[in-house]
């Protein structure tokens, strides 16, 4: 997502997330892609959305001046959305 903008996404299942680059909130949860992990320390770069919450819509946010907001979205195998994507 270019720096700046916002975007609310609905989804018909759960979700998760890693970020990729920048950061940013998904809801009201921060997210941010770190430079370097200590060992012990938390990040804010993995998100897991439940279906309740992707059906109502999650607001993504970047509020960088310069830098974009990089996220991988990966789902499971019960998601309806995917039926047309699968090969035969």
């Amino acid at each position: 997502m270019l720096p700046g903008r916002s975007v609310t996404i609905k989804d018909a299942a759960a979700y998760g997330v890693i970020v990729t680059q920048g950061y940013g909130t998904m809801g009201k949860q921060p997210v941010s892609t770190p430079s370097m992990i200590r060992f012990g320390e938390m990040t804010e770069d993995e998100v897991f959305v439940t279906a309740s919450i992707a059906k109502e819509g999650v607001r993504i946010e970047n509020p960088s001046a310069s830098g974009p907001l990089v996220m991988l979205k990966h789902f499971g195998p019960g998601n309806p959305e995917a039926q047309p994507l699968l090969r035969k």
